[in-house]
């Protein structure tokens, strides 16, 4: 039988079997428990503590407390999970966070080097959906609401226009508060509740595009939003009249020419390796003096994407220092260097760094090409994507340009699988942060050209009006072409 089969097989017969955990009911303490082991494995594992905290400002530890404090004998299960994903989303880190059973086979895989790190296995993969699908439970049937919003120059804004009894809210309107409160407030003092909630480092601020997604949590069914001069009274389950649809998008991967000179690779995702390539070769001619990896929106996939695809456009060998750091810990330290013997580690107190002088070389059908290369980021772009943004940051012959990063970037290791002991909750922790930049970058989250969207009419003339990747717009009003067709 074949590994992935095997697995399958497995996995399908544990979820014939009734799950105790479903059924179970958790003592106050049985979850302060919890939260306490979330807790210390942060503290043990989570390297980026740190740097998290000089970023942000915040406190975890504090924060923790504020959480111990929600939990009483009356908790239900469906609020403890939500409990949890707070303490997780404090983080501010995608790799750290609650996981269904689908993630969970990757990293109890024995092909994954790290899967005997945690104390999980695939037996835990119906506990894992179970407590996946109450994340959202306490949202179904409720969230109607239909604005969209957007958070930009530190400030939030309408971007869909819309009517409401009777009353116009035209496009970039500012959202200035919600029920009297300063939005900015609003969310900072909600922060952990929030959904998708980011980090600007232009207005240090928390900011949530989706905060009505909260709302649930916060136990706030109607609302007023001041937009523009407005006061507008909504409810969850309001639907606005829409006077303008979003403009749709091909946010796809593409490869083309641009001005005959230039290669434009449009990735969303670090994947379709092999389709790059064959694009790529199609499509590059000696003509070119420029080529742009854009990468922005692009929360990751794998790394050998962009590093096959740079090994096929190469002329001199790339070379680069991959230098993460974690805490100190032998099992996780025997784990990577059995897998990666190449890897140089050195003790530093509690802590320990692995680095290697990494050189790519030109493939044997490599194009050869010798001009410079700009990778375009924005807020968005994390995990795998942001490691070709630490390999541009390091490299003469590369310029990352766009928007810094809302969270941690760089070039990492994946994270680890664990389990609440009393909850067998299943969560997932980032174990290692990108050193590379040094004290330049030390969250890895900036580019070398800063070129902001910072105009609301512009932004909301680009949604509704453009495909925004299409090569009208991209040739015509994007802003970091235009500077790339400038050089």
């Amino acid at each position: 039988m074949k590994p992935i089969s095997k697995y399958f097989h497995i996995a399908f017969l544990v979820c014939l079997v009734n799950n105790p955990i479903q059924s179970q009911t958790l003592s106050q303490k049985q979850m302060q428990d919890d939260l306490s082991f979330l807790q210390g494995h942060i503290h043990q594992y989570f390297f980026p503590l740190s740097l998290l905290e000089q970023r942000t400002g915040v406190n975890v530890d504090n924060e923790f407390k504020k959480l111990n404090e929600e939990i009483t004998p009356a908790t239900s299960i469906e609020d403890f999970v939500q409990i949890i994903r707070q303490g997780l989303n404090l983080l501010n880190d995608a790799h750290s966070q609650i996981i269904p059973g689908s993630s969970l086979v990757n990293y109890v895989s024995p092909d994954y080097y790290l899967s005997s790190i945690g104390n999980v296995s695939l037996s835990d993969t119906t506990n894992a959906d179970y407590y996946y699908r109450l994340l959202n439970k306490s949202m179904n049937g409720k969230l109607q609401i239909n604005i969209m919003t957007k958070f930009m120059n530190g400030e939030y804004y309408n971007i869909r226009p819309f009517r409401y009894n009777s009353v116009r809210v035209n496009g970039g309107e500012k959202i200035s508060s919600i029920d009297g409160l300063p939005m900015n407030q609003f969310v900072g003092d909600n922060s952990a509740k929030m959904y998708y909630l980011f980090w600007d480092p232009i207005s240090q601020k928390y900011y949530s595009r989706l905060f009505t997604m909260a709302l649930p949590l916060l136990n706030i069914e109607k609302f007023t939003l001041n937009m523009g001069d407005k006061d507008i009274a909504l409810s969850l389950d309001t639907t606005v009249e829409t006077l303008q649809e979003r403009h749709s998008q091909s946010n796809y991967g593409n490869v083309m020419l641009i001005d005959n000179n230039i290669l434009y690779l449009r990735m969303p995702a670090m994947s379709d390796r092999e389709w790059y390539i064959s694009e790529l070769l199609r499509i590059y001619t000696p003509n070119v003096e420029k080529i742009i990896f854009d990468i922005r929106g692009n929360s990751g996939g794998y790394d050998g994407v962009w590093i096959d695809l740079l090994r096929k456009i190469i002329d001199k060998p790339l070379e680069y220092k991959y230098h993460v750091g974690m805490n100190h810990n032998p099992a996780i330290e025997n784990s990577i260097l059995s897998s990666f013997s190449e890897l140089k580690m050195i003790r530093k107190g509690d802590k320990t760094e692995m680095y290697r002088q990494t050189v790519q070389l030109p493939d044997s059908n490599s194009v050869h090409f010798k001009g410079k290369m700009y990778v375009l980021q924005d807020e968005f772009t994390y995990s795998a994507a942001a490691a070709l943004a630490s390999v541009a940051w390091q490299s003469e012959n590369m310029e990352v340009v766009g928007a810094p990063s809302a969270m941690i970037g760089g070039y990492t290791l994946p994270a680890i699988a664990f389990k609440l002991p009393n909850s067998e909750i299943v969560f997932t922790l980032a174990f290692t942060a990108d050193l590379a930049g040094e004290e330049k970058n030390p969250y890895m989250d900036k580019v070398e050209v800063e070129i902001l969207e910072n105009d609301i009419d512009a932004y909301v003339d680009k949604i509704l009006n453009y495909d925004c990747y299409s090569e009208e717009y991209l040739l015509n009003k994007d802003k970091l072409i235009e500077y790339v067709r400038e050089r």
